[in-house]
């Protein structure tokens, strides 16, 4: 049974990774409309969520060091503080029409984003390795659970002038500034993260990198479709932002819902067998992308959303089990840097693909992407490895 010390962490955690991911996702969603308007130029459209996502990326070995320096808790309420002054900021970018400001302000908020993806490691922290599914499900659920104000703000841009986005956009500066105060009550488990460096997963262990790997290769695929998709929608197909939200909307819920279903399926097959069936959606979801109309982006961005889910799960609990004690900050702040690298390369350059390319060809290389992932899946995990530790899950 789990210490109360773990318990209150896990309540504080999940109330700040919905509060967090709200104000990443809003960013996010808003992002590409915002930056075509104050740019009034398509080219540069997704640089605001280029540079969320790139900040993020550089954000992620400062933020595992500063973590490793002085612990987590202070560490999650600067970032938190950080992303308030951000948000207001970015408010204040709109409502003067300032492109520059306003991705000034965006690079704070990817930079709180990379401590919000911390929250997925600090949540294991304390607890038995049997229990990690079932909590990265939880902190999956809150992910969810975030990306509803970012929903709300994509549909206040249908039939409006961007004039109320300043008022959304200090809404969530505020809820930042309630994750700063929960974090007061969070208590640093980081003393009994490393006791427990010993049960470190020998298994997990030598397949860290291509771990690494597939995750930030999860990212990289859905970032590739994901970004672009509202400009597709929107600007070469002429449809109404409401709709481009419908499909963004049922997207980020596959992403994060599938992981209610992560513990039942791991009691009936490898984390390597979920893996592949998660490989087998992102292909499925691109094919189907393909198909003109709504309904070909709705299910095809679905379809996606559930393979990310699936894949991005096994690779983070495989990185989580690979590594404990003090080595594991340096560990999760390199797998976190190539991640956001990933997911930051296909954000800047989705736009200018989606130009040269078009749909068709992006959505192409696409498959050529999960492909490659497919290959690098079957190679390691029909490689031979040390048996996992007693009580984890079957790798």
């Amino acid at each position: 049974m789990p210490a109360p010390a773990t318990s209150v962490n896990t309540l504080v955690l999940l109330l700040c990774q919905v509060l967090g991911i709200a104000s990443v996702v809003s960013v996010q969603f808003a992002g590409s409309v915002v930056g075509e308007r104050l740019a009034r130029d398509m080219r540069l459209a997704t640089l605001p969520v280029a540079v969320l996502v790139l900040s993020s990326a550089l954000g992620t070995w400062p933020a595992s060091q500063l973590m490793r320096r002085f612990g987590r808790k202070p560490c999650f309420i600067a970032a938190a503080l950080l992303s308030a002054g951000c948000l207001a900021l970015a408010a204040r970018a709109v409502d003067r029409s300032d492109l520059p400001l306003f991705c000034a302000a965006v690079s704070g908020v990817g930079l709180h984003g990379a401590f919000v993806q911390q929250y997925r490691f600090a949540i294991l922290e304390g607890q038995e390795s049997h229990r990690a599914p079932r909590l990265l499900t939880m902190i999956q659920l809150a992910s969810a659970l975030g990306i509803v104000p970012g929903i709300s703000l994509f549909g206040l841009l249908e039939g409006r002038t961007s004039s109320e986005l300043p008022s959304a956009l200090l809404v969530l500066s505020a809820l930042q500034l309630v994750a700063a105060l929960a974090f007061v009550s969070y208590r640093p488990q980081e003393a009994r993260a490393a006791e427990a460096s010993a049960a470190a997963d020998a298994g997990a262990r030598a397949l860290y990198w291509p771990m690494v790997a597939m995750g930030a290769g999860a990212f990289l695929v859905m970032s590739l479709i994901m970004v672009p998709t509202p400009l597709q929608m929107c600007g070469v197909e002429q449809r109404s932002i409401r709709q481009a939200g419908w499909v963004i909307e049922v997207h980020l819920l596959s992403m994060y819902l599938p992981s209610l279903s992560v513990g039942a399926l791991l009691k009936r097959m490898s984390i390597a067998a979920l893996q592949g069936l998660g490989l087998l959606f992102l292909l499925a979801g691109f094919v189907i992308s393909l198909a003109p109309g709504f309904g070909g982006h709705l299910v095809g961005l679905a379809l996606v959303g559930i393979g990310w889910c699936y894949v991005f799960v096994t690779a983070t609990t495989l990185v989580a089990r690979s590594r404990s004690g003090p080595e594991r900050f340096r560990a999760q702040g390199v797998n976190d840097l190539c991640v956001f690298a990933a997911s930051g390369a296909a954000s800047l350059t989705s736009g200018a693909l989606l130009s040269a390319l078009g749909w068709s060809g992006l959505v192409h290389l696409g498959v050529v992407l999960v492909l490659s992932l497919m290959a690098l899946a079957l190679r390691v995990h029909r490689a031979p490895r040390p048996a996992p530790a007693q009580g984890g899950a079957r790798l």
